[in-house]
């Protein structure tokens, strides 16, 4: 078989999102396969483990990559700089690319067709919304034989667990009910308040000042984002007297899962979507989970009309009130595998 090396491009975690806890988990089960196997980590922060080799400079990764031997790169950042560069550097490259998000259906103009130039050069694309397929090759021409829904969740496991800090396990023990949700960071496009922090309040000052209850929310970000905007939001919180009802925790490295199966609903407020790993670990650790509508979720979760606060707030209160626990979500394990099997079929063909 080709000797191709292997370099997933993505970011490692902290701080601790999405996408740096499954390139996290994927390099190491990918690595476990096969050794050669590294990450090329894109974040500020720096690794500690042999195999994941942390970027000092982006400009000098794409620069050099004309003069490189031949690999396959498995980019995990979808930015339009990202996809840009690969396009004109990476030419003598495998291409595979895993989209995390549907963000490039917004792209136009020149953004767009760069893009369509680096898709359709590329030997595989990954995503894990079955919906996604029409509307990607609707909008940029790529042939559907290169695409293949796959998750993008590596279950955590219990041996992961480290505790929740103390702050977050007074929070809870504080409230008679505890909401949780998170976000990578705070962001605004032609969506709207991606993540839905505007939602999240709405929804609080129903339950609490409208329905009388007593609970509380955590909200996770892994970095703040839109600064301006999150000023904005904690203003707006206390002009409602919720400011004791929230925790907004900023960067933390503690296990999101562990967070999401402490609390009695897991929240999804996203107006865009492709999967929300956080949902998946929210049910695999028996938490109910209400989500937006934006996008294929599991059976399992609760959905509501996206952008609708009034059909989030009621389906929020039925499952606090009711204090069910979800104790038949199964999800797939062998995501590895059938990336590595990608890999493999490009090394032959």
């Amino acid at each position: 078989m080709n000797k191709l090396k292997i370099e997933i491009w993505g970011v490692y975690p902290p701080p601790i999102g999405g996408i740096s806890a499954y390139c996290k988990k994927l390099t190491d089960a990918l690595h476990g396969m096969d050794e050669t196997i590294t990450l090329k980590n894109f974040a500020d922060s720096r690794s500690v483990c042999d195999y994941v080799k942390d970027v000092r400079s982006h400009v000098w990764e794409f620069f050099k990559l004309p003069f490189r031997k031949r690999l396959i790169i498995h980019l995990q950042l979808c930015n339009v700089w990202f996809l840009t560069a690969l396009y004109f550097t990476g030419w003598r490259h495998e291409i595979v690319i895993t989209l995390h998000n549907r963000k490039l259906l917004l792209l136009k103009g020149w953004k767009e067709r760069m893009v369509r130039r680096l898709l359709l050069r590329a030997r595989a694309i990954i995503f894990n919304d079955p919906q996604f397929v029409e509307l990607l090759s609707g909008k940029y021409g790529i042939d559907e034989s290169v695409m293949t829904v796959l998750p993008t969740y590596i279950p955590p496991t219990d041996a992961e667990k480290r505790g929740l800090p103390a702050d977050i396990e007074n929070f809870c023990r504080n409230h008679k009910y505890t909401l949780s949700t998170n976000a990578h960071s705070l962001l605004r496009n032609a969506w709207g308040d991606v993540y839905g922090f505007d939602q999240i309040i709405g929804m609080m000052d129903i339950l609490v000042n409208r329905k009388g209850l007593d609970v509380g929310l955590i909200f996770m970000f892994a970095t703040k984002g839109d600064g301006v905007y999150f000023d904005e939001c904690v203003e707006r919180i206390n002009i409602l007297g919720l400011k004791d009802r929230f925790l907004l925790v900023v960067g933390s490295d503690a296990n999101g899962f562990e967070i999401w199966e402490r609390t009695d609903v897991f929240v999804r407020a996203t107006m865009s979507d492709m999967e929300g790993i956080s949902v998946k670990e929210a049910l695999q650790y028996g938490t109910p989970v209400v989500a937006s509508d934006v996008c294929t979720r599991p059976v399992e979760a609760v959905l509501y009309k996206r952008g609708d606060v009034e059909d989030l707030s009621e389906k929020c209160y039925s499952l606090l009130v009711s204090g069910v626990r979800i104790d038949d979500y199964r999800p797939e394990t062998d995501v590895p595998e059938r990336i590595m099997s990608i890999y493999n079929d490009i090394k032959t063909n």
